[in-house]
């Protein structure tokens, strides 16, 4: 059961991998480099709502440790 854990893990992880990759690769197409990937999937889950850096952090939408900076880059 626990190699079968950490092959999910595993697999979930290149999954948003890859998930980084096709909006990094649609943004080259349309000539976009005024945010990157991630501030993309970020601004996604945030859509409509206010949350402190902190929410987006517990709730699971950003896993990076510079989630300050991320924001800060899009204000």
């Amino acid at each position: 059961i626990r190699s079968l854990y950490m092959e999910s893990l595993q697999l979930v992880e290149r999954l948003h991998r890859r998930l980084l990759d096709v909006i990094k690769d649609e943004f080259d197409r349309n000539g976009r480099s005024d945010i990157n990937a991630i501030q993309a999937l970020l601004l996604f889950n945030i859509g409509n709502s206010e949350l402190t850096a902190g929410e987006l952090r517990s709730r699971g939408y950003y896993l990076g440790s510079n989630v300050s900076y991320n924001l800060k880059k899009l204000v």
